[in-house]
């Protein structure tokens, strides 16, 4: 009788602390082509790697880095292109809201981060320790200079750079820098096929 009593109280456990595999398993993204290396570090601290073209699984709450001069390409499961720059680390989640729906958040500790949506109804933002940048149905690029600014550029359709002192509309074509403790400037024009050349060479 004991252990017919403990069957549904060891069941109720399981959904309330579910195993720590299980709430890694939620899949974020497929990472699909690096020039160089691109290292996936688990949740549990595994590392899984993906050099040339292929179709690696990225979960919820990777960190993704990039060693050295290499570059990757990750595709959302909602259907973002992702690109990091060399030198990178990037974290991956998701913010889902009733109103807003589902936001893809890319968590930028260093380097360059390339991001497009042609879905309006699927919002990406860019975090930095500066400033975040958020987009619907465009494309945009975002570089941590140092620690205390980053820079924000939209390539096509229109973002918003907000940081702690305010925020900056930014439109294609154009870019804005942001200060740990300053406002972000106002959207000034920039040349942006550099970001075109490097970010457009992953695609397929």
């Amino acid at each position: 009788m004991r252990t017919r009593a403990r069957a549904p109280l060891i069941a109720i456990a399981l959904l309330v602390f579910p195993a720590s595999g299980v709430a890694q398993s939620v899949v974020a993204g497929t990472a699909k082509n690096a020039i160089g290396q691109l290292v996936a570090v688990r949740t549990d601290g595994v590392e899984t790697r993906l050099s040339g073209r292929g179709a690696m699984r990225v979960f919820e709450g990777d960190v993704l880095r990039i060693d050295g001069r290499g570059q990757a390409l990750i595709e959302t499961e909602e259907g973002i292109l992702v690109g990091l720059n060399g030198h990178t680390v990037v974290q991956i989640f998701t913010r889902w809201e009733k109103e807003q729906g589902l936001t893809r958040i890319l968590r930028v500790q260093q380097g360059e981060v390339w991001a497009r949506s042609n879905d309006a109804r699927r919002a990406v933002e860019i975090e930095t320790s500066v400033g975040v940048l958020a987009a619907r149905a465009a494309e945009v690029n975002v570089k941590v200079v140092s620690a205390d600014e980053a820079l924000a550029t939209v390539i096509s359709g229109a973002g918003e750079f907000s940081t702690p002192l305010g925020t900056c509309k930014i439109r294609a074509g154009t870019t804005s820098l942001g200060h740990r403790s300053k406002a972000c400037t106002p959207a000034t024009a920039t040349d942006v096929q550099p970001l075109v050349g490097w970010s457009h060479t992953l695609l397929p």
